[in-house]
């Protein structure tokens, strides 16, 4: 196992590392949201055909990450990392010659399950040699460099796409996987797999008693319903803003970014709020959510569709989200300890999982009445307050 006394130095570059390696994930799909009109064109596909590209890596990620955990409690954190990554920048230069849209899907298939596995053995490694506060801390750190992907990605993509060409997206992503591989080589130590020391049956009982966690269960389920508020207002936002209130493109990206920097704050603020004690500011967090929940579809009955009744509930939840999302994660992988990695793979997978739905809901029931969408977005909430209940709740 890592020595769990690293100086503080080492500590710090290693909880920097475990947060960029987390971080490619995300980056590798929203580095692409601006290639859409090129890929169009480049493939003779229409826009629609392409959302297959988007899709398949989230299923990739989605199928991978509960594989990877179970694995990575198996046969050790290191290996399995740098396996994961090899292909993930394999598959990223072979998409550099791709020319149709089979072979780019099928491509960032193997680059979702290859970068899927950076999350899984981030979070198994804060848990197995970190003490809670500190772990807390480390989510944060997590955390926010997550938040803060989604806002950059965009922006690199589009303009290596508009100076470079679509290739040097493909190209960037390929070395930033290969420097974080070779980081990832020098860095993260050899560790001690769980398994080794007991028989398989011994193992499988290990790994069940994790599926009969409440706990865990109720933790991952708070954590998907958390990604479920985000992608609601993500998937539709864009049309919601523009058709409801009048905003540009440009204007629903600020729109954005500034919640997703408000997403960041939350998370920071995680750090001066662990000094009043964990239950303490973690149970007035989650009052907060039910308040705003409640408050989603009650201003819409109040004053309709309005520009306001959106924003103020979409800046409360994302403050209130970047605070209690890292304390999901660590709850997850906390439940049981010895089979944290699985616990990460599978907590990742069910937010993952729960972000798709709801996007899919959120787009429905727009489609259906636009005001219905802050209705999902609450519903979304009570369902975080509740599985954080069951998480918590004694007996």
């Amino acid at each position: 196992m890592i020595d769990a006394h690293l100086n503080p130095s080492t500590l710090n570059v290693s909880r920097w590392l475990l947060a960029a390696i987390s971080s490619l994930s995300p980056f590798g799909i929203s580095i692409m949201v601006p290639l859409v009109p090129m890929l169009s064109i480049s493939l003779d596909r229409s826009v629609s055909d392409l959302q297959y590209v988007f899709s398949i890596y989230v299923i990739g990620l989605a199928v991978s990450q509960p594989l990877f955990g179970l694995i990575t409690d198996r046969i050790g954190r290191r290996l399995v990392l740098l396996g994961g990554f090899a292909v993930f920048v394999g598959a990223s230069i072979l998409l550099i010659f791709a020319d149709t849209l089979g072979a780019m899907i099928f491509l960032r298939f193997m680059q979702a399950v290859g970068v899927g596995v950076g999350t899984v053995v981030a979070r198994g490694l804060i848990r197995d040699h970190l003490p809670p506060d500190e772990a807390l801390k480390a989510f944060a750190l997590l955390t926010a460099a997550m938040g803060f992907t989604p806002v950059i990605a965009p922006v690199v993509g589009g303009y290596l796409a508009s100076l470079l060409g679509m290739a040097s997206v493909f190209v960037v992503l390929a070395l930033l996987g290969a420097g974080l591989l070779l980081l990832c080589v020098k860095s993260i130590p050899h560790d001690e797999p769980v398994g080794q020391d007991e028989g398989q049956t011994a193992s499988l009982k290990g790994y069940l008693s994790l599926l009969r966690s409440m706990r865990f269960w109720g933790h991952a389920g708070a954590f998907g319903f958390l990604q479920g508020m985000v992608f609601t207002l993500l998937a539709t936002g864009s049309v919601l803003f523009h058709e409801q209130f009048g905003l540009s493109m440009q204007g629903f990206s600020l729109v954005w970014a500034s919640s997703a920097m408000v997403y960041v704050s939350g998370s920071f603020l995680l750090s001066h709020l662990s000094s009043l004690g964990i239950p303490r500011w973690q149970h007035r967090a989650v009052l907060g959510m039910l308040l705003v929940s409640l408050s989603a579809p009650g201003l819409i009955a109040w004053q309709g569709l309005t520009l306001a009744a959106v924003l103020v509930p979409l800046f409360s939840s994302m403050l209130l989200s970047g605070i209690l999302t890292p304390a999901t994660m660590f709850g997850a992988v906390n439940a049981v300890p010895r089979w944290s990695g699985s616990a990460a793979g599978l907590s990742s997978s069910v937010g993952m999982s729960m972000a798709g739905f709801f996007s899919w809901l959120g787009a429905t029931l727009y489609e259906t009445e636009p005001a219905l969408i802050m209705v999902c977005f609450g519903g979304a909430g009570i369902g975080f307050v509740l599985c954080w209940w069951l998480a918590h709740r004694r007996g």
